[in-house]
């Protein structure tokens, strides 16, 4: 068996071989360092091969394994050929299930800087359990206490190769009972991958002539099977229902005409389409997804985000028209704090609409002729993009649905609105979608969990990159935010409208279109993402984020680390669109100005300029 594998990491190709008790070596490429788990002959470990089974070069040994060193030894002799050096890092849970004590047992003065990284860098576990200690030993007994050496001392200096053991708490097991706890150990499995990583690239870095620019990109690259399958399976129980779609009232005019001959006093009657899916089957499909093998963290933790906000959607689609859809809706968006309600109040008593001349306005069909003109220029650059634009006679203003614009019918737009909108749906929505469908997480395209505030937030960005958020654009998203805090404190559809009007100086058709949205099903509360999603955006990039990279597809904030971790891994490619309005010279040096700082007011100014 060595042979093959040897020929297969000179060839810097996949190994996975199980050993002949059971265990497994899995080397994604070839790397200088090899993570080891033994388990002990005469007593249970459980959840401790877990910690390693995630990472890119590995060896699971079980205890009919025989002499692991047997493994071990070849392909450290190899690595340290091929790259001057090679570390081999063994891993096991201590006897005492109830230390807190994460013990680094290495030889006294050889790479010290990859010693010193893995000790600073567990200490930041303490996240995780505030009780953790780390503790250094100076030590040739580097191993588990009942097991023999992989490597002799005298192998390892004669083979340039360090050998450091690692001894874990067992914190992620009932010291009682010895039972895991499965979410524990998945966070610590997480988090203690990004410190091995750390340490790993130090010793990479200084002792090898291996090259790589990140600690992320020694991750592994080979995504198994059974991951893309749980991917997939998430993908199509998404498609089947588009929660924005379900939730838009199919009868707004008739409410409106209705709501203004009872003098806007008595709160309107909506209808909504009919659900085109069962939400309990889909939960028993939900549910019945395989994600507990899944060893990858990163991806692991991308499934289970979805999958509970999935569990969240369907609960909603029971719900409709009751209090409860709007619980819902708060805990799928947040709630408006107070921090943002008052600026929203701020931005609708300072913001003044000016005074202007009645112009023609734009009509669907006519920004429908835009949007195509856009997505044209865009499928000269991808001719991968599919995407219909479509009029619709159910649907009031715009929407992107899996990829396509949608427009009602009776829209009509302010001429100077219409490139701002065209990049807002088209340059950000519809990219996205585009850009998502064409990298292997098919997850991308539709949107990782909570991805709705970011994406509103690169959305009204655009607009202000290209001179289109303008007064009036800039009170509806304050006004919303305000409605939004409406209904959470159980205000009435007339209450809401009431407020509008009466405390924020909006038309009785303006507000009427505002309360629609957010009293959408009992209590739509989304549309208060706009204007958080935007000032976290504008925070974001202050601090020195990069704009491109936000378009790889449908993200949250959150997911930016994940994300520049699978892309340095290779997991991901090159988004194959950047949005058009960055090639512009005026939207740069209107984004330089907002990485410099700017205010939402003055976003406002320098749009109107």
């Amino acid at each position: 068996m060595m042979q093959d594998v040897l020929e297969k990491v000179r060839r810097h190709e996949r190994v996975r071989e199980t050993l002949p008790g059971g265990g497994v070596l899995s080397l994604d490429r070839g790397l200088p360092f090899l993570l080891v788990h033994r388990q002990p002959p005469e007593r249970d470990d459980p959840g401790t091969a877990r910690l390693v089974s995630g990472e890119a070069s590995y060896l699971l040994s079980r205890r009919g394994d025989g002499d692991a060193g047997d493994v071990v030894r070849p392909l450290a002799e190899a690595g340290s050929t091929a790259y001057g050096a090679f570390l081999i890092l063994e891993i096991w849970s201590s006897e005492d299930e109830e230390s807190r004590c994460f013990t680094v047992r290495a030889p006294d003065g050889p790479a010290p800087e990859t010693v010193g990284k893995l000790i600073d860098s567990l200490a930041e576990l303490r996240s995780l359990h505030p009780e953790v200690e780390v503790v250094r030993e100076v030590s040739d007994v580097r191993h588990p206490p009942d097991l023999p050496p992989l490597l002799s001392i005298k192998e390892s200096w004669e083979h340039e190769v360090l050998v450091l053991g690692l001894e874990v708490p067992p914190i992620y097991r009932d010291p009682d009972s010895e039972r895991v706890g499965p979410n524990f150990l998945r966070d610590l499995q997480r988090a203690l991958s990004q410190v091995l990583r750390k340490a790993l690239y130090e010793f990479v870095r200084v002792q090898t002539t291996f090259r790589v620019e990140n600690p992320l990109a020694l991750g592994t690259r080979t995504v198994p099977d059974a991951v893309w399958e749980v991917d997939r399976s998430l993908v199509a129980i998404e498609r089947s229902f588009d929660m924005l779609l379900v939730t838009a009232p199919v009868n707004d005019r008739e409410a409106w005409e209705r709501f203004q001959a009872n003098g806007c006093e008595r709160d309107p009657e909506f209808h909504y389409r009919l659900l085109p899916v069962d939400p309990d089957l889909l939960k028993r499909r939900l549910f019945s997804i395989r994600m507990e093998a899944i060893d990858d963290p990163a991806l692991a933790d991308l499934f289970q985000e979805k999958r509970v906000e999935l569990d969240t959607r369907f609960s909603m689609l029971h719900e409709r028209g009751s209090d409860s859809f709007r619980y819902s809706s708060q805990r799928l968006y947040g709630t408006v704090d107070d921090d943002l309600l008052a600026l929203a109040r701020e931005l609708l008593d300072e913001v003044e609409v000016p005074e202007g001349e009645e112009v023609d306005s734009i009509d669907a069909p006519a920004f429908r002729d835009a949007a195509v003109e856009e997505l044209a220029y865009y499928a000269e650059r991808y001719p991968g993009l599919d995407t219909e634009v479509q009029l619709r006679p159910d649907l009031t203003g715009l929407m992107v649905s899996e990829g396509n614009l949608l427009i009602g019918e009776e829209l009509r737009l302010d001429p100077a609105r219409v490139e701002a909108l065209i990049h807002h749906e088209v340059g950000t929505h519809v990219l996205t979608y585009v850009n998502g469908s064409a990298q292997p997480l098919e997850q991308l395209a539709l949107g990782l969990a909570h991805y709705d505030e970011l994406q509103e937030g690169l959305a009204v960005l655009s607009e202000y990159l290209v001179g289109g958020l303008n007064a009036l654009r800039m009170r509806l998203l304050a006004a919303r935010v305000v409605a939004a805090r409406s209904v959470e404190e159980g205000g009435s559809f007339v209450d809401t409208f009431r407020l509008l009007t009466r405390e924020h100086g909006y038309s009785a058709q303006g507000a009427w279109h505002i309360a629609t949205r957010v009293h959408a099903c009992g209590g739509f509360t989304r549309d208060f993402i706009y204007l958080r999603g935007l000032v976290r955006l504008l925070e974001l990039l202050q601090g020195g984020a990069e704009l491109e990279p936000l378009y790889v597809g449908k993200i949250a904030q959150k997911h930016i680390p994940v994300i520049e971790e699978l892309r340095y891994r290779e997991v991901l490619r090159e988004p194959p669109l950047t949005p058009r309005f960055l090639e512009y010279p005026e939207a740069r040096r209107r984004l330089e100005t907002v990485r410099r700082g700017i205010s939402l007011t003055e976003m406002i100014d320098a749009a109107a300029v």
